[in-house]
């Protein structure tokens, strides 16, 4: 990463926390950990590094007279529902702390999601419009030989996949990273053809689902969870499209319209006997069998 990118990324770190005038930014800057030779900032460069971070990023860095000629982010918001914005400051937060902190023990991480490595090349492939030829090997099939064209790559519970169109049955298909077992990039003479049948939006594609299951139609799913896990799921939604029905005595009933795939099963599964599906009923069954099977399995 260059020094402007550095700067442009630790600008809107600060700014988050709280609005500066320039002469506190300069101070900022001057001994801040990715500015390790110490070059100082004047206020022409200040300007012309603001107005790159402005038109990168698409935020709105103002000057506040009422505050003292203090610099701050006026749509803070759009750091917030960007999530690759969110991602990347958090990492250059990350990056920066790294090398200030001594004992790296004291902050405990899960671990990395796997096959990261394949993240650069498949992101390189999308931006050119290519199309890769990969080995994949599911659990559940042999190896095989996979021509496909990507259109957006996806993190998931730590797990990192690539979503775009398989180019022999020109269908729709999701492929984790960690099943690749080799990939190359092919020439971009035929991924003309494929992409006149594409109709994959990347900020839509999973707008019904719960991780990266994207079949059948989604469906108004009440649920009712009870003390503490209603309070929990007050705190970190289901789903974006949850919304609070009504509260009783020690519980409360929500309701999401989704996939109820099974990813999203398994997820009302992981809150144990603290929540149960209301509606509609042939999802209550469903769920009603597989504790069933559940039970069967730790009599046997």
């Amino acid at each position: 990463m260059n020094h402007k990118s550095k700067f442009c990324l630790w600008l809107l770190d600060i700014l988050q926390r709280k609005p500066l005038n320039l002469q506190e930014i300069q101070s900022k800057w001057l001994y801040a950990s990715c500015n390790p030779e110490q070059i100082e900032l004047s206020e022409r460069t200040f300007n012309r590094y603001r107005r790159m971070a402005e038109s990168q990023y698409q935020v709105q860095i103002k000057c506040n007279r009422s505050l003292g000629n203090r610099y701050e982010i006026e749509n803070k918001e759009e750091i917030l529902n960007d999530r690759f914005l969110s991602w990347e400051l958090t990492s250059f937060r990350l990056g920066n702390l790294s090398k200030e902190i001594r004992d790296k023990s004291i902050v405990v991480m899960d671990p990395a999601p796997p096959a990261a490595d394949l993240l650069e090349p498949i992101l390189e492939c999308i931006e050119s419009k290519k199309i890769m030829r990969m080995i994949y090997k599911s659990h559940y099939k042999e190896a095989k030989d996979v021509t496909f064209y990507p259109v957006f790559v996806r993190l998931c519970g730590q797990r990192w996949y690539v979503v775009g169109v398989n180019c022999a049955d020109n269908k729709e298909r999701v492929y984790a990273f960690e099943r690749i077992q080799g990939l190359k990039i092919e020439s971009g003479k035929d991924s003309k053809i494929v992409k006149k049948n594409i109709k994959i939006n990347p900020k839509d594609y999973f707008a019904h689902s719960y991780g990266v299951i994207n079949e059948g139609e989604p469906k108004l799913i009440k649920i009712r969870a009870f003390w503490p896990q209603n309070a929990y799921l007050k705190d970190v939604p289901l789903h974006h499209s949850q919304e609070m029905l009504e509260e009783g005595d020690g519980y409360t009933d929500f309701e999401v319209f989704i996939r109820p795939t099974y990813d999203f099963i398994q997820a009302l599964l992981s809150n144990r006997e603290q929540l149960v599906v209301i509606e509609p009923q042939s999802l209550r069954l469903e769920m009603l069998n597989i504790l069933k099977n559940m039970i069967g399995r730790y009599e046997a």
